[in-house]
């Protein structure tokens, strides 16, 4: 390597490679927080709607056990599920709430919905038919 006296002159323009490695650095990191996040976001309510899917199945199978095994009905149209009642009775081995901090309750058929995936639910049921 030979030493000029161009290098060690001060004010001469260098390249500046570590400046340049750090900018490119820093839009990768915004290009990937803008492309990947809201994938994530996705995934996280799609795995919260499957979540809440399987815990009404569970509470489902606990009203209808329930309702066999009395006489009374725990069913209500429009009123909120008593979870206390059926974990109470042993129909339910842990009371489970939505994860996004909906309401399981009755619709006019007996059936359980939650308050806050019910469109989604509805939209599932309709691309069945």
């Amino acid at each position: 390597m030979r030493i000029t006296a161009e290098s060690f002159r001060p004010g001469t323009r260098q390249g500046n490679f570590a400046l340049y490695a750090i900018v490119f650095l820093f839009v990768g990191v915004i290009l990937s927080l803008f492309i990947f996040f809201p994938q994530f976001l996705n995934m996280q309510s799609g795995i919260y709607n499957i979540s809440c899917r399987e815990i009404r199945v569970k509470i489902r199978a606990a009203v209808e056990e329930y309702n066999v095994t009395n006489t009374k009905s725990i069913i209500e149209p429009g009123k909120r599920i008593d979870l206390d009642t059926l974990k109470e009775k042993g129909f339910l081995s842990e009371i489970r709430l939505c994860p996004e901090k909906g309401e399981y309750r009755f619709d006019e058929m007996g059936n359980v919905y939650c308050t806050v995936h019910i469109a989604e639910e509805n939209k599932y049921a309709a691309e069945k038919k």
